[in-house]
C-alpha cells in the first residue's frame, strides 16, 4: 500500500476517498472499520459535516487499492505538458520510492497495453547487422552466408529495423500469401537472427520473437477471420486516436499491405484526384496505384491532416535534438517529416487492437483487412484480376503479359470498379 500523508489531504480529497470506499464496500462495513455508527458516515457523505479525521481517513484508505486510493486523491486531469516536464517526473520516481510506486501503478493502470507493446520491441542496429554477419560467415559456406543475409537484409528493410512479435507474424504470413519459397528463407533468416544476436541483447524479449512465428511449410492452415463491413465502420467509428483511426480507414479501404500505407509519403498522396501513388515494384509485388473515396479524401483533408501537422508542430523540434544528441542513430527528421503517418507503428497498432477487444472481445491481424478487401469486391462479382490490380497482388512478369497481350484497363476504368465495388466506412 502506498502510504499517504494523510495530514496534508484537503476536505475534497477526504471526501472522494470516503465515497470511494463506500462504493466498494457499503456504509455499514466502513462505519465498522472507522469505528463510528452509521449516522455519522451519512452526516459525512452529505457535506453536515465539514471536516473528515486524520483517522477515519487513514483507516478508510485501507480498505482501498492503491489504484483506487490515488483515483480518489489525485483524480485524472489532462493538462499539456513538455518533454522536460516528464523528464522531471521520472527523474523524480527515480529517487523517491513512495512516488514510485504512485506513478508506476497508475502507468500500468491506464498505460499497461502500450507498456506492453513497447517491452515487446526491439529495434535493430547497424551492430547488430554486422557482427550477425560476422557470425554467419565464419559458420557457413560463402553461398549460403550470402543468401541468409540477403534475406534478412530484406525483411529488416520491410519491417523497418523494429521487431515484434504481431509485426513478424503478420510479415511472414503475408510472404507466404505471396511466395511460400521466400517465406521459408525469411523465417529461417529471422529465426537465426533472433538465436544469434537478439537473444545476446534481451533473452526474454528474444523468446518472445522466436516463438510469434513459424517457417512455413508447403500449406498453411491459417484462414483470415471473417469480418463484415458493418463491424469495420463499429471499429472505425471507436477508435479514439485520429491517428489510428486514418491508418484503420485506409487499410480497410485499400486493401494495401500494412507496410505499404505504413510507408506512405504525404506527396504520394493526391486528394484532388483522389488517388494514392505506391510505385512499388519488388520480385513479387507490384502495388502502382490505388484510390479514395470522396468521403474518405474529405474525411483525411478535414479530420485527418490538420491532425498529422499539429503532431509534426509539436514534437519537430524534440526529435532534432534527439537526432544531433544521437547522429549514430540516423534518425532522419526531413524523412519523419514526409509520412504520412509519422507515429509510432506499436502505438497505431494498440490502439486498433485495443478497439477490437471493445467491439468484437478479441483481436484479428491487420493483415486481414486485405483479405476482406478481396473477397468483399468478389462476392460483388469484380473480376479478380481488378482486385489483383488493385491490391499489388500482381507480380511485374505478370503483370506486363496481362496488360501487353490479355487485360487491357486505364487508370481511369480502374477507379471507376474502386468507386463502384470498394468497401466504404465513411
Amino acid at each position: 500500500m502506498v502510504s499517504f500523508n494523510v495530514s496534508k489531504l484537503n476536505y475534497e480529497q477526504r471526501l472522494r476517498i470516503l465515497k470511494k470506499a463506500v462504493e466498494k464496500h457499503g456504509k455499514a462495513y466502513i462505519a465498522r472499520v472507522c469505528n463510528i455508527n452509521l449516522a455519522t458516515i451519512y452526516r459525512y457523505l452529505n457535506g453536515q459535516i465539514s471536516t473528515i479525521p486524520d483517522e477515519v481517513v487513514d483507516k478508510t484508505l485501507q480498505t482501498l487499492t492503491v489504484e483506487e486510493a490515488t483515483d480518489a486523491i489525485y483524480g485524472l486531469k489532462t493538462i499539456d505538458i513538455d518533454p522536460t516536464t516528464a523528464l522531471s517526473v521520472i527523474v523524480k520516481a527515480v529517487k523517491d520510492e513512495g512516488f514510485r510506486n504512485f506513478f508506476l501503478s497508475l502507468l500500468f493502470k491506464y498505460l499497461g497495453d502500450y507498456l506492453k507493446q513497447t517491452s515487446q520491441s526491439y529495434i535493430v542496429t547497424e551492430e547488430d547487422v554486422k557482427l550477425f554477419e560476422k557470425i554467419i560467415r565464419e559458420t557457413r559456406t560463402k553461398k549460403t552466408a550470402d543468401d541468409i543475409i540477403r534475406y534478412l537484409a530484406r525483411a529488416l528493410a520491410d519491417l523497418n529495423n523494429e521487431l515484434t512479435p504481431d509485426k513478424l507474424k503478420e510479415y511472414i504470413l503475408e510472404l507466404s500469401e505471396e511466395n511460400k519459397g521466400r517465406a521459408r528463407h525469411t523465417a529461417k533468416a529471422l529465426k537465426l537472427f533472433i538465436k544469434e544476436v537478439v537473444k545476446l541483447r534481451d533473452s526474454h524479449l528474444a523468446h518472445e520473437l522466436y516463438d510469434s512465428f513459424k517457417i512455413p511449410k508447403q500449406k498453411t492452415n491459417y484462414k483470415p477471420i471473417s469480418l463484415s463491413l458493418d463491424v469495420l465502420k463499429q471499429i472505425f467509428n471507436t477508435i479514439e486516436d485520429i491517428g489510428a483511426k486514418a491508418f484503420f480507414l485506409i487499410l480497410t479501404e485499400t486493401g494495401l499491405r500494412v507496410g505499404e500505407v505504413l510507408n506512405l509519403r504525404v506527396d504520394q498522396m493526391d486528394m484532388e484526384h483522389r488517388i494514392i501513388h505506391i510505385m512499388k515494384e519488388s520480385e513479387t509485388k507490384r502495388a502502382y496505384i490505388t484510390f479514395l473515396h470522396e468521403s474518405t479524401a474529405k474525411w483525411l483533408k478535414e479530420e485527418y491532416l490538420p491532425y498529422r501537422e499539429e503532431f509534426i508542430r509539436r514534437y519537430e523540434s524534440n526529435l532534432r535534438k534527439l537526432a544531433e544528441a544521437n547522429p549514430d542513430q540516423g534518425i532522419n527528421v526531413e524523412e519523419w517529416k514526409s509520412k504520412l503517418f509519422p507515429f509510432r507503428e506499436d502505438v497505431l497498432r494498440t490502439e486498433i487492437k485495443i478497439t477490437m477487444k471493445k467491439v468484437l472481445g478479441k483481436e484479428f491481424r491487420l493483415y486481414d483487412l486485405r483479405s476482406f478487401f478481396a473477397s468483399y469486391l468478389i462476392k460483388q462479382g469484380v473480376s479478380p484480376l481488378i482486385v489483383n490490380l488493385l491490391q499489388g497482388r500482381a507480380p511485374p512478369q505478370q503483370f506486363q503479359i496481362l496488360q501487353n497481350h490479355y487485360f487491357v484497363v486505364s487508370d481511369i476504368e480502374l477507379q471507376q470498379y474502386y468507386d463502384k465495388h470498394a468497401p466504404r466506412i465513411l
